[in-house]
């Protein structure tokens, strides 16, 4: 979901190094996640610099196929004349013009409410650098449009949190059902309890389960 640029070099290098750590610390923790570490071999997760782009991609692309919310994302960049679209940017497009780029009309005035948000008060990474999790996510929720789904996406892809566990996105729990044999409707708690054994690396467990399930 996010991209890598040169700015982001240096924390690339340490995420990495930490993504062998998770790795390691899974193979060893949970014969289940075990097997897909050995499946795909370490997890490739990018470091970003951009705040708004990984907010951006995340609302354009919930609930759609990949393909479909590259299309879009694609289309948001033409109607600006190419590169990645900023706040400034999808301010200056109206929301028909939004739609017309593929956007739900709420997608449309969900990304101007970041937009706005983001522009009004500066927002960079550096804001959330200080922030717990939760804070995190009470400070993002509060933008009207973004729910936790988003929220966990950004912990994840934009601030590259390696202990978020979004117990409620469906993917997971459908990946975690098939791989660990659970009923149907399984509670969150006993979800939650097999998680614990990927502490502190429950995103990276995610992360493998999500890629499992795709099946990529």
């Amino acid at each position: 979901m996010a991209w890598l640029d040169r700015r982001s070099s240096s924390r690339q290098a340490g995420l990495d190094r930490e993504m062998r750590r998770a790795a390691a610390h899974l193979r060893a923790s949970d014969p289940v996640v075990a097997d897909l570490v050995q499946r795909f071999g370490t997890y490739d997760l990018h470091a970003t610099t951009n705040a708004f782009q990984v907010m951006l991609e995340t609302i354009v692309s919930q609930q759609l196929s990949t393909h479909a919310a590259r299309s879009i994302y694609a289309r948001l960049a033409a109607a600006l004349g190419g590169g990645r679209p900023g706040p400034a940017g999808i301010l200056a497009l109206s929301p028909q013009e939004l739609i017309a780029c593929g956007l739900s009309r709420s997608k449309a005035v969900y990304v101007r409410n970041v937009a706005e948000d983001f522009s009004r008060n500066r927002v960079t990474l550096r804001t959330f650098a200080r922030m717990s999790d939760e804070q995190v996510i009470a400070r993002l929720t509060a933008i009207k449009g973004v729910g936790d789904w988003s929220a966990h996406m950004f912990l994840i892809f934009a601030l590259n949190r390696l202990d978020v566990f979004p117990v409620g996105e469906l993917g997971l729990r459908k990946a975690m059902a098939s791989r660990y044999r659970l009923r149907r409707g399984t509670k969150p708690g006993r979800l939650e309890r097999i998680a614990e054994a990927w502490r502190p690396y429950r995103t990276v467990g995610t992360l493998y389960l999500w890629r499992g399930y795709d099946g990529v």
